[in-house]
């Protein structure tokens, strides 16, 4: 229940006695009072500063067009002068605990009494969350992302070229797909914001929305034909681009996973290098490196790059998986085990994961039991808190960087597999005998069927 399900207005007695300071209350002015839930009445004991805060604090949250904001507005300030930071903590808290509906009364209201870039950044940020929520609930989001836009969009009317909303608008834009608008607000935010680290974050971003404006095209017919199992065709494409753009690092990303699909494994692996001489460091890059180490028989330096793999994507099934199979083909239990509580953790009725953990469970003797390390769980917990979706526009745009399109999605979050061995065809059936030595979507020497 939020409090405006409960307000009633009155009038108070003439003997109504509240310390407010300077502020002088106005017996000939209705003010909203917060009831219990179920009550329609109003009592006496109802008529407390506190009961009177509450109501007008949803009428300023929901109602600013009430031809008694203002007076209500300078009541609430009068009652208390820290009353905005407690309800923006308040709000915060609620938030937290998925109280979605009242943190947003919490937000308007804070928004309302002392609008500011921070309150208008917060409240849009909310909308976000309540965007996640109903996309996670299989319901229309697109009111929330429509509150997201028009909170951020007033803040713009209300406080000019302010940077901080800028910047959120040009990276929501950003993750919207809508690449023409996040470019204007990211150049008018790089016009008026100082040299700082989002600065630089900004310019980075600038350069990927350019980059992606100019050559969508072409890459996304080149990742097709890769997709496809068709590199040779992929090939030529992309080498006209790097002709173009040498030092973008999604190209040679490109052409290394092309490469390493036609099993060209040295030459996949220093296009995959060229991408870190370039400045980029993700797991998916570290996985392929992985894969080419593999099949070049240096099954060491495979683990090595699946270990930095997993430190840069805790969350990633894939790397973690593969790399408990290699702990485990190994004989290294102690790592193997690690690896697949981790895997577990992540996705405990995973096929792979369950097959991985009998084969352990069958060659130590050793039961893994329920209970997954404490620690990792609390790794992991903060984690997942860090890229809670929507929590943070610049976090999911690290995530749209990654991409130089729309579709360019390097998780395969199927069950199914959809490895390039050679062998699999489109219904998932492969010629090999024996089981999948990967989980991964394109594999390494894999001999799976299904």
């Amino acid at each position: 229940m939020t409090t405006k399900e409960n307000i009633k207005f009155i009038k108070l007695p003439e003997n109504f006695k509240a310390d407010l300071g300077s502020f002088t209350i106005d017996p000939s002015i209705e003010l909203p009072i917060l009831l219990e839930e179920r009550r329609d009445k109003v009592e006496d004991k109802d008529l407390t500063v506190e009961n009177i805060v509450a109501g007008m604090i949803s009428v300023i949250a929901h109602h600013p067009d009430n031809p008694n904001f203002s007076y209500y507005k300078s009541f609430v300030l009068a009652s208390d002068p820290h009353i905005v930071e407690k309800l923006n903590q308040a709000a915060i808290a609620k938030e937290q605990r998925k109280e979605f509906e009242f943190a947003e009364e919490l937000f308007l209201a804070v928004y309302h009494l002392l609008p500011q870039n921070a309150s208008c950044v917060n409240l849009a940020t909310l909308y976000s969350y309540l965007a996640v929520e109903a996309r996670s609930k299989g319901e229309d989001e697109k009111v929330w992302i429509k509150k997201v836009r028009s909170t951020l969009e007033d803040g713009i009317e209300r406080f000019g070229e302010d940077e901080m909303i800028l910047s959120e608008l040009s990276s929501f834009e950003a993750y919207m797909g809508n690449l023409e608008e996040a470019k204007e607000y990211g150049e008018r935010y790089m016009e008026v914001a100082e040299e700082s680290e989002r600065k630089e974050e900004v310019r980075k971003m600038l350069k990927e929305i350019a980059f992606k404006l100019e050559n969508s095209e072409a890459i996304s017919e080149a990742y097709d034909f890769i997709t496809l199992g068709e590199p040779d065709k992929a090939l030529p494409i992309i080498d006209k681009f790097l002709s173009a753009n040498p030092s973008i690092w999604n190209g040679y990303f490109l052409k290394g996973w092309a490469l390493r699909i036609r099993k060209d494994y040295d030459e996949a692996k220093e296009c995959f290098l060229e991408c870190i001489k370039l400045g980029e460091s993700n797991s998916e890059i570290y996985n392929e490196l992985s894969i080419c180490e593999l099949e070049g028989g240096n099954k060491e330096l495979a683990k090595a790059y699946l270990e930095t793999a997993c430190d840069l994507d805790e969350s990633n099934l894939t790397t973690t998986t593969n790399l408990a199979y290699l702990y485990l083909a190994d004989g290294e239990f102690d790592e193997a085990r690690e690896y697949l509580e981790r895997a577990r953790f992540l996705a405990k009725d995973d096929k792979f994961v369950k097959g991985l953990i009998e084969e352990y469970e069958k060659a130590t003797g050793e039961k893994i039991g329920d209970i997954i390390h404490e620690e990792y769980v609390k790794n992991t917990e903060n984690h997942d808190n860090e890229d809670y979706p929507g929590a943070s526009f610049q976090e999911d745009l690290r995530k749209f960087a990654l991409s130089v399109d729309e579709d360019f999605d390097f998780e395969d979050e199927d069950d199914e597999c959809s490895c390039n061995c050679g062998h699999c065809h489109d219904d998932n059936e492969c010629e090999n005998d024996g089981e999948c030595s990967c989980h991964n979507k394109e594999g390494h020497g894999c001999k799976c069927h299904h």
